[in-house]
């Protein structure tokens, strides 16, 4: 599937921008009223699935069927992470919720495991034998 993806670079730009979009809703919603308790678990995994995806795509965004550089890496991180904080920014004037580091860094460790794993699958299904 990677080299699908690899291949036809406008599908990694199309989800990104869908990914980017429903983050954004998501965070636009309003939170739940005071006193009722949400179960952490379920926004933990919504933050490490979003953000795994939303790097994936942006990693393959960028790299396209070129050979994978460090550049390559680094700005996926770095603009996943800015993508991340801004969401947090902007879910703090949303009412009843507020910004976390928490999130930010569960978003962290979401498109740095699907970076590196994109990144590595990449180099291995590139290799010729």
């Amino acid at each position: 599937m990677v080299l699908w993806i690899e291949k036809r670079r406008y599908v990694s730009v199309i989800m990104l921008v869908l990914l980017a979009a429903q983050i954004f809703w998501v965070s636009s919603l309003s939170g739940s009223t005071p006193g009722k308790t949400e179960i952490p678990f379920v926004a933990i995994t919504y933050h490490f699935c979003a953000f795994f995806l939303f790097g994936f795509f942006l990693f393959f965004s960028m790299k396209g069927n070129k050979k994978t550089k460090f550049t390559y890496v680094f700005l996926a991180l770095f603009l996943s992470l800015l993508y991340a904080i801004s969401d947090e920014f902007h879910q703090s004037f949303v009412p009843l919720r507020d910004a976390s580091f928490a999130d930010v860094a569960t978003d962290f460790i979401g498109m740095g495991v699907s970076i590196f794993l994109g990144n590595f699958i990449s180099k291995k299904s590139n290799q010729k034998f």
